[in-house]
C-alpha cells in the first residue's frame, strides 16, 4: 500500500501545464530565489504570472531545493505565495501558486516551521472544503484540484500537517461533497482526490477513525455513495467510476478497523450489523461482475475481498442468499459468490513467492472464516477443494487441482501463506487430524500440527465444534489402495523388500551406530536440531541424540 502511494505522489505531483519554448522566452529567467520573492512582493501583474510559470517549469520534477536550503529562505518563499493566495486581485494566479506549494511540499526539511493552522485553513478553503463551501459547487475547479494535491502531499509525508488536518472539519466537508444531489457534476479528479485524502487520513491517523465511523456516520455515507455509483448496475461501470469505488472500499476498510467507540456516543450494535449486511449486498455485486466491458474489474474484486476480511462474520450470509435455482444453488443457497472466490484463489496460487502474501492472504482469510461460521459454505467449498479421493497414485502436491496447488503451498517459504493454507485445509476437514493427513500427507501437515500441538493427534478429551453430519470421502479407489498408502507422503507406495532382512545382527548394530553418529555430527554443527514430541503435542528439542532412545 505504501509503495502504491509513493508512486502516486510522484506521478500526480509532477504534472504541470506544458509551456512551449517560445513561451519561456517571453520573460527574463530569475537568477536567485530572492528575486522570485521580490517579484511576488512587488505585486507587478505583468511579471508575476511569468515568474510563477518559470518556477513551475524549472522545478516540476524536483523533490529537494538546494537554492532554498535554509529555513529562512524557504519560509520567505512560502509566505510570499501565501500572501498572494490571500489577495483576490491576483485570483487568476492562484492556481499557479498552489502548483508551486504542491511542489515545495515534497521537501519536508523545514515544514515543521512553515506549516501553521493558518496555512492549513487556507488550503482547505482553496480546496472548497470548508464546511460552508463544500455543499456548493464553484464554476472553476483547477485551483481546487491543485489545493487538493497540496493537501495530499502534506497529509502523506508530514506528521504535523497530518495532525492539524485531522483536527479540522475536512473529513465532514468531503462527506458533504460526496452527498450533493448530483455528484456527477463534480469533475472526476476532484472526487478522486477527496477520496484519496480521506483514505490517507483514515490510514495514517488512527485516532480520527472512531469519530469518522460513528460520529460522522462515515460507513453509512460511503455506502450511500457506492449505491449512487452502482445505481445503473455494475456490469457497465466505466473505468473512472470503478476507480472511485475502489478508493471508497479502501476507506471503509480503514474505518472498520476501529472498534473504539466514542465515550460520549451510544452505538447501536444491531444497526451497525444491519448496515454491514446492506454493504455486503453491494460487495456481492462487485464480486459477481462478469462483463468484459468493465476495466479494472480485478482491482475492484481485490479491494472487495480485502474489505471482507474486516467485516462482521454474521454479515457473510448475505453473500449466499436463498435461491430456488438448482443451477446456481447448493442446499437452497445461491453459491455463485463462492465459485468466484474459489476461481480468484485458483488464479493466484501459482504466483511468484514475492507476491504470494499480498495476493493470497485476504482471500484465504475470507474462505477460512466463511468455512468456520457457515456449514453450507464449508460443505460447498470442500466439495470443490477436497472432493472424494480417487487419485491415490500421486502425491497430494503433484497435479493442477486446487488440492494439489494448496498442498504445494503447505511447505511454502512464505510463513504466513504456509500457515493460512494449512489452516484452510484443516478447517475444511473439520479440524480432524486424520482427515487432514489423508488429504495432504503427514509431511505437508507437520508444520500446522506442530504449531497446534497435534503431532500425536487429538487428545481423548477433544470435542469437535463442527456439525456431526457424515462427509465420507472414501472411494473404491481409495479403499482398494488404503493399506499401501504411505501416511507421510499421502500416496500409494508398492511394497518393497526390507533391507534389514538380509543383514546379520552385527551389521544392523553397525548401521545403527553409524546413523546415530551422523545425526550427532549434524546436530553439533547446527545443521539439524533433533526433537521429540512433548506432552503438549508440540516438538521439543533434545539435548543429546541418545534421548531418541527413550520410549
Amino acid at each position: 500500500m505504501v509503495d502504491e502511494i509513493n508512486n502516486l505522489i510522484v506521478n500526480l505531483t509532477s504534472a504541470v501545464n506544458p509551456v512551449t519554448v517560445n513561451q519561456k522566452r517571453l520573460f527574463q529567467p530569475l537568477t536567485t530565489v530572492m528575486d522570485f520573492v521580490n517579484v511576488m512582493k512587488s505585486r507587478d501583474g505583468s511579471k508575476i504570472p511569468n515568474v510563477l510559470e518559470e518556477f513551475i517549469i524549472k522545478n516540476a520534477k524536483s523533490f529537494t531545493f538546494q537554492s532554498m536550503d535554509t529555513c529562512t529562505i524557504q519560509t520567505e518563499v512560502w509566505n510570499s505565495l501565501i500572501e498572494l493566495l490571500r489577495d483576490e486581485e491576483f485570483s487568476s494566479c492562484h492556481s499557479q501558486c498552489l502548483q508551486i506549494l504542491k511542489i515545495l511540499s515534497r521537501d519536508q526539511q523545514h515544514l515543521d516551521e512553515i506549516v501553521t493552522h493558518s496555512l492549513i485553513n487556507l488550503l482547505i478553503d482553496k480546496a472548497n472544503l470548508s464546511l460552508p463551501q463544500s455543499s456548493t459547487l464553484p464554476k472553476e475547479f483547477n485551483g481546487i484540484l491543485e489545493a487538493q494535491k497540496c493537501i495530499f502531499n502534506l497529509v502523506f509525508s508530514h506528521l504535523k500537517s497530518r495532525t492539524l488536518f485531522s483536527e479540522t472539519s475536512i473529513a465532514e466537508a468531503i462527506f458533504m461533497r460526496l452527498s450533493v444531489d448530483n455528484p456527477s457534476s463534480i469533475p472526476h479528479e476532484v472526487i478522486l482526490f477527496d477520496l484519496k485524502i480521506l483514505f490517507l487520513l483514515t490510514a495514517l491517523c488512527s485516532n480520527c477513525r472512531p469519530s469518522l465511523r460513528y460520529s460522522l456516520h462515515g460507513i453509512q455515507r460511503l455506502t450511500k455513495y457506492l449505491e449512487h455509483c452502482t445505481a445503473n448496475g455494475v456490469d457497465h461501470l466505466d473505468c473512472s467510476t470503478v476507480e472511485l469505488c475502489c478508493e471508497t472500499l479502501k476507506i471503509i476498510f480503514n474505518l472498520l478497523l476501529s472498534n473504539d467507540k466514542p465515550s460520549n456516543l451510544a452505538v447501536d450494535t444491531d444497526n451497525d450489523l444491519q448496515l454491514q449486511c446492506h454493504l455486503m449486498k453491494i460487495i456481492r455485486q462487485f464480486l459477481l461482475i462478469n462483463s468484459n466491458t468493465v476495466k479494472k474489474k480485478e482491482d475492484l474484486k481485490s479491494h472487495a475481498i480485502n474489505l471482507l476480511t474486516s467485516m462482521s462474520f454474521e454479515s457473510y450470509e448475505e453473500l449466499i442468499p436463498p435461491s430456488a435455482n438448482t443451477e446456481d444453488g447448493f442446499q437452497g443457497c445461491d453459491i455463485t459468490t463462492l465459485v468466484v472466490l474459489l476461481e480468484y484463489l485458483d488464479e493466484r496460487l501459482d504466483k511468484p513467492a514475492r507476491v504470494l502474501q499480498e495476493e493470497l492472504l485476504p482471500v484465504l482469510t475470507v474462505l477460512i472464516q466463511f468455512s468456520k461460521t457457515n456449514r453450507i459454505a464449508r460443505k460447498f467449498i470442500r466439495s470443490r477443494v477436497l472432493p472424494p479421493l480417487r487419485d491415490v497414485m500421486h502425491r497430494p502436491e503433484e497435479g493442477d487441482t486446487l488440492r494439489n496447488k494448496l498442498c504445494r503451498l503447505m511447505t511454502s517459504p512464505v510463513t504466513q501463506v504456509e500457515f493460512l493454507v494449512a489452516e484452510f485445509l484443516f478447517v475444511l476437514c473439520k479440524e480432524n487430524v486424520s482427515r487432514l493427513i489423508k488429504y495432504s500427507g503427514y509431511g505437508n501437515a507437520a508444520g500446522l500440527l506442530a504449531h497446534r500441538g497435534l503431532m500425536m493427534g487429538h487428545p481423548p478429551t477433544h470435542v469437535s465444534t463442527y456439525s456431526s453430519d457424515s462427509e465420507d470421502s472414501g472411494t473404491e479407489e481409495y479403499k482398494q489402495a488404503e493399506h499401501s498408502i504411505n501416511p507421510i507422503t499421502g500416496s500409494y507406495e508398492p511394497e518393497r523388500p526390507n533391507p534389514l532382512d538380509q543383514m546379520s545382527e552385527e551389521q544392523k548394530e553397525y548401521e545403527a551406530v553409524k546413523l546415530v553418529n551422523m545425526i550427532d555430527k549434524l546436530q553439533r554443527k547446527g545443521i539439524i536440531q533433533p526433537a521429540r514430541v512433548g506432552e503438549d503435542g508440540k516438538p521439543r528439542a533434545i539435548e543429546h541424540v541418545m534421548e531418541l532412545q527413550k520410549d
